[in-house]
């Protein structure tokens, strides 16, 4: 029984996050969850809690089916600048590919972080931590290959890689001509090897 229940709950996650990606978070109602789910709201809220921990919820699940994987690809390349220059050609052709897609789940909710709660806040900043942590890990092994000047200071790299990152997601968002993302990926190229 507890398995089953664990696998609707999972479903019921999966559901929210497309929820809060499609719509955001001020503009998704714990009746248009209820909806999706064929539950009625009450049942919702016993089993996932209120709109704030279901917006947690769906933000870890996010991060874990999503944005680990990414990070670990770039921990443990053999070639580190050609894979964050893979990263960048990933996001650029999502970008292409759906232009009139929600965009980036992560990023669409920092932009809405000042009006969901301190836990959430809490867990974005944990999340970009442990984001600038791997990319500074992946530009340390371009240094000790050469790719990068080791005099670079890696963290200061991986805080403007990561910002690169997030205006390609925002700028495909905002549908930029892809010669416009492209050129922002040569200079974050150029950049990176100066």
């Amino acid at each position: 029984m507890g398995r089953k229940l664990e696998f609707c709950r999972d479903k019921a996650l999966h559901t929210a996050m497309e929820s809060f990606w499609a719509q955001g978070y001020e503009h998704t109602s714990m009746r248009d969850l209820a909806s999706k789910l064929g539950l009625h709201l009450g049942s919702v809220y016993n089993a996932l809690g209120d709109k704030e921990k279901v917006f947690e919820a769906a933000l870890k699940l996010h991060y874990q089916h999503h944005i680990v994987p990414e990070l670990d690809t770039l921990v443990h390349a053999e070639d580190p600048l050609q894979a964050m220059d893979d990263l960048m050609v990933s996001v650029i052709a999502q970008c292409e590919a759906a232009p009139e897609s929600p965009g980036c789940f992560f990023v669409n909710s920092l932009l809405e972080i000042n009006s969901i709660n301190d836990n959430v806040s809490s867990l974005v900043q944990e999340y970009m931590m442990k984001m600038e942590t791997s990319f500074s890990t992946c530009l340390q092994n371009a240094q000790r290959l050469g790719q990068v000047p080791a005099a670079r200071d890696a963290g200061s790299l991986a805080r403007f890689y990561m910002g690169v990152l997030f205006s390609l997601r925002t700028m495909g968002k905002l549908n930029a001509s892809s010669a416009h993302l492209q050129d922002i990926r040569q200079c974050t190229l150029r950049a990176l090897k100066a």
